[in-house]
């Protein structure tokens, strides 16, 4: 297989995973004329960036991944702990387990000393940090401020790391980074216009350059906890897996809320107000902290290969979820992803034949929607196998699919265009076998330019000079609907075609 022919199988790949999260327009805004080359992009995942309902910890700023070397406790997922996996839940409501830190590196410039258990109208933010987590670091000078803010009120953070003590001190000697906003933090500009600012910039960043993360973060309590005890209790307890994640102890003893530190401000105001509603925000929490709980177990028992096992937290999840549509719904796409993946797995390994009868026989029980994602699948698999003829006739089921749309296809086939006009190698058989999914897509939508487009190049490869000018000169007439820049990239090709033509 040539490189140019793997560089495409890498595009096909990106296209089976766009297909199955369903967006025919993006697909179809993807593809040339209006983007040539186009990488076809999977649907956004539920991103660490994008704030949920909940204030999941990765809500304002992603979770960094945490280096192979290093401890894994921040990072470790609850159900790897057996123990952990068969208890209760650490939620909003609990009690807050009592700390014990081995290191307290600071102390507020003296105002706080060293807690183990949650005094009594007191509110405690214990949020936990690492100097290699570039979203922690960057949350330090917010900490700072609140706890300035609430120093009178009875709060206390407390930030846990669980590095070893040289690690840290290392990392606190070191000067402060200056650094962007956050998103949605507000950057002192306003309509385009910079903010007048009190101090020359130039004596801004001297102090910055002066200000050693000790001196920064000496206003809060900052601690590591090296055996990871804390971590354990409270992020493993909570089935949270990224950091930072902030959790409000409140005046009772009770997690009042668990998020991101950049997003504690309203919460924090109203529990020390005694009018914060933690009712409320149990029910929005507790079903996305449930969900990421079931898919933190069913990961652990998928990396282990134990499919049986993942199988079996379905059918307890889905008991559990009796009555409750969407969840159910949600709970049958897992497990028909859980039964696919050895399909797929034993495939990509080179059983090809097994694996394409047993996933021919999940084709044939599956229901209408998951036989049109299964084809797609098959078709990326079997080229990824070098069973190139038989890609072929998954193509053409790909393309009499009904509930597969025309854009889909036409994205798809311009794909194996773009791999075939690049490289000599590219089998034929899936050109003859693109050109002819696209002329049934084109049956569907007559007046599409893009699948005329997408069609004229086609035949133009297999040498078929005549119909590529005919189908071109459609294509631009139906280009109504692109940019002025697609249209000029048609009238090139077309132009091109007819110089051909005339031999000049």
């Amino acid at each position: 297989m040539s490189k140019r022919f793997e560089t495409w199988m890498l595009g096909l790949v990106a296209i089976s995973v766009f297909f199955c999260g369903s967006c025919p327009t993006a697909a179809a805004q993807a593809k040339s004329p209006q983007a040539k080359s186009p990488q076809a992009k999977s649907p956004q995942a539920k991103s660490p960036q994008s704030k949920s309902a909940a204030e999941k910890p990765a809500a304002v700023k992603p979770a960094a991944a945490k280096p192979a070397a290093a401890k894994p406790a921040a990072t470790k997922s609850a159900p790897e702990n057996a123990a952990v996996a068969e208890t209760a839940l650490l939620t909003i409501g609990s009690k807050a387990p009592p700390i014990d830190i081995e290191h307290w590196i600071s102390n507020g410039n003296g105002k706080f000393k060293p807690v183990t258990k949650f005094a009594p109208g007191r509110v405690y933010v214990v949020e936990f940090w690492a100097t290699w987590c570039g979203p922690c670091v960057a949350s330090m000078p917010h900490l700072a401020e609140t706890q300035a803010r609430y120093a009178d009120k009875g709060v206390q953070i407390i930030s846990i790391s669980d590095e070893d003590l040289e690690t840290i001190q290392g990392f606190l000697a070191t000067n402060v980074r200056s650094s962007k906003p956050a998103d949605g933090e507000e950057t002192g500009e306003k309509d385009g216009e910079k903010a007048v600012e009190k101090k020359p910039k130039a004596a801004k960043v001297q102090e910055a350059e002066k200000k050693t993360y000790a001196q920064l973060t000496s206003a809060y309590c900052l601690t590591t906890d090296p055996d990871a005890s804390v971590s354990i209790d409270y992020m493993e307890a909570a089935a949270q897996n990224g950091i930072p994640t902030s959790f409000i102890v409140g005046k009772t003893g009770l997690v009042e809320w668990i998020g991101h530190p950049m997003s504690l401000d309203k919460p924090l105001e109203q529990v020390v107000a005694d009018k914060w509603d933690r009712a409320a925000f149990l029910v929005q929490f507790k079903k996305e902290q449930d969900h990421d709980s079931l898919m933190a177990k069913l990961g652990a028992k998928m990396r282990k290969g134990d499919t049986t096992g993942a199988l079996a937290i379905i059918a307890d999840a889905k008991q559990k979820a009796a009555g409750d549509a969407a969840s159910i719904t949600m709970l049958d796409k897992l497990e028909f992803q859980i039964r696919v993946t050895p399909i797929f797995a034993k495939i990509e390994e080179g059983d090809v034949q097994e694996g394409i009868a047993e996933l021919d026989e999940v084709i044939r029980t599956a229901t209408s929607a998951q036989k049109s994602e299964l084809s797609m699948i098959k078709f990326k698999l079997l080229v990824e196998a070098e069973e190139y003829d038989a890609a072929a006739q998954a193509l053409m089921v790909v393309a009499n699919d009904k509930n597969i749309d025309v854009d889909s296809i036409n994205e798809l086939t311009w794909q194996i265009y773009e791999g075939a006009s690049a490289d000599a190698e590219f089998p034929k058989v899936l050109v003859t076998a693109a050109a002819a999914a696209t002329e049934k897509a084109l049956v569907t939508s007559p007046k599409s330019g893009m699948i005329l487009d997408t069609l004229a190049h086609l035949v133009h490869h297999q040498g078929k000079l005549d119909r590529a000018i005919e189908l071109q000169t459609q294509a631009l007439a139906n280009s109504a609907d692109l940019s002025d820049e697609g249209k000029k990239e048609m009238q090139a090709f077309l132009q091109e075609l007819k110089k051909e033509k005339t031999g000049k």
